[in-house]
């Protein structure tokens, strides 16, 4: 498909760029590089159908290739489809366990769900979205690719400001922008660019990066990124923040072949800002895109969590209990918390997150109905195989009738008798299965069904 770029923004770039800008216009007329990466989170994670004989050179679990998103890999979380500069985000955020990060930007998810693989489920991650929509995909991401230890927030990024200052040790805003550099990836962002829009992106993003100010710790890393050519929205803006707040300074990141400095010439001229870098499609093998490291003097300072209650009653205890006992080998009671009729194993208890409207703390566990309690898919999807007293190994043809919402009917007795059991396919779990009477009945999410 072909690109309509404007004479707005070729003139704008020819002026920037000279020459160069014409290869830059003709990388965007070809196609879109496709990747994936591999979700270290699942028992025998490198066990997909994809190959993985192009790995990116600054990834250890991203690979060059396009992948089935009806697949089993990419149904149980196993393989995550994301763009191969957009990858190395992550890689400069380098998460390490037990940190506190925030994303504030986080949808869909592509940064946040790598930011947790890399956490080994320890510490805490915040993942906020401020459009309700976009938030709701976030959080089923999260809970495909089957994370613990992340908060979903709802939330323009003010709304952290007093309940969280100076608490994150790292955060990442990737921040919504004029999307220049995937306008071969998504043609249609083209109609809406103008050069009024991109100072209105612009703009925007500064008021994001006051806020994330605000809510690093000292001695804490920021990271700014955008899927963006424009120098407003990249050296300018980062060159505005250090001149705002003189104690943050640029860090060098590493640069990998066809990555470039950022341009101090299109901001202020501060040579500092050559510590940014900068993908474009011409040099590099990936969409484009601007990266920097900020950090903050000072020294870390251990903010004290204020727990809240879990809201558990003896009765719900003896429920989960009973599960476990039937269904589980063993199980762990860490940070349960009961909302509504939900248990989650939560990602914190911290009473700053009272006020903020969160749709995921942690691990939906399941649900308590009446003198019962039934697992939520969430939890299937964090579990190693394992953990289960029974996984039921499927075969194609009942794989694919179990995705359409039929049950599984058993040929013979089988040599288990408990209720709940794990539902595997080509080693992989993917979804609880409700046994009895010699059948598998479907617990398949209707939202999920093919």
């Amino acid at each position: 498909m072909k690109v309509d770029l404007s004479n707005d923004f070729k003139e704008k770039y020819r002026n920037l760029m000279g020459e160069r800008s014409e290869k830059l216009f003709a990388a965007i007329q070809e196609d879109s590089q496709e990747a994936f990466r591999l979700n270290p989170l699942k028992a025998n994670y490198q066990n997909v159908s994809y190959s993985l004989d192009k790995p990116l050179e600054y990834s250890n679990i991203g690979y060059f290739g396009d992948i089935n998103g009806n697949s089993i890999d990419h149904l149980s979380g196993y393989v995550y489809s994301q763009e191969p500069s957009a990858m190395y985000v992550t890689e400069i955020v380098d998460p390490q366990e037990n940190e506190k990060i925030l994303d504030l930007c986080a949808a869909p998810g592509s940064k946040t769900t790598y930011i947790a693989s890399k956490m080994a489920s320890q510490g805490l991650l915040v993942s906020n979205e401020i459009n309700a929509k976009r938030a709701k995909v976030l959080s089923s991401n999260i809970e495909r690719m089957g994370i613990t230890n992340t908060v979903v927030t709802n939330n323009s990024p003010k709304d952290f400001e007093k309940k969280f200052d100076d608490f994150f040790d790292k955060i990442l805003v990737d921040a919504p922008c004029s999307g220049e550099g995937m306008f071969r990836k998504d043609p249609e962002s083209v109609e809406y660019w103008s050069l009024d829009y991109v100072e209105q992106c612009a703009n925007r993003q500064q008021h994001i990066l006051d806020s994330a100010y605000k809510l690093l710790n000292q001695g804490g890393t920021l990271v700014y990124s955008t899927c963006t050519f424009s120098p407003e929205e990249n050296e300018q803006n980062v060159a505005w923040f250090l001149d705002k707040y003189p104690d943050m300074h640029l860090a060098e990141v590493k640069k990998y072949l066809g990555m470039e400095d950022g341009r101090p010439e299109w901001a202020n001229g501060n040579p500092e800002l050559k510590k940014a870098l900068r993908m474009f499609p011409d040099q590099f093998n990936g969409e484009g895109h601007f990266m920097c490291k900020l950090v903050k003097d000072g020294e870390t300072v251990e903010p004290k969590e204020r727990q809240i209650n879990d809201g558990l009653k003896k009765d719900d205890l003896k429920f989960v209990q009973q599960f476990a006992k039937t269904n589980l080998n063993s199980l762990t009671q860490t940070n349960w918390l009961k909302i509504s009729d939900f248990l989650y194993q939560a990602a914190s208890l911290d009473n700053r997150f009272k006020g903020l409207h969160i749709l995921r703390n942690g691990l939906k566990l399941g649900e308590f109905k009446k003198n019962r309690f039934e697992p939520d898919i969430a939890w299937i999807l964090a579990l190693k195989p394992e953990k289960l007293k029974t996984v039921y190994e499927l075969t194609q043809e009942q794989f694919e009738k179990y995705l359409h919402g039929e049950s599984v009917i058993l040929d013979s007795k089988p040599d288990f008798d408990n209720k709940w059991i794990g539902l595997s396919y080509q080693g992989k779990l993917f979804s609880w299965g409700r046994y009895s009477n010699q059948q598998i009945k479907n617990v398949y999410p209707k939202g999920l069904r093919r």
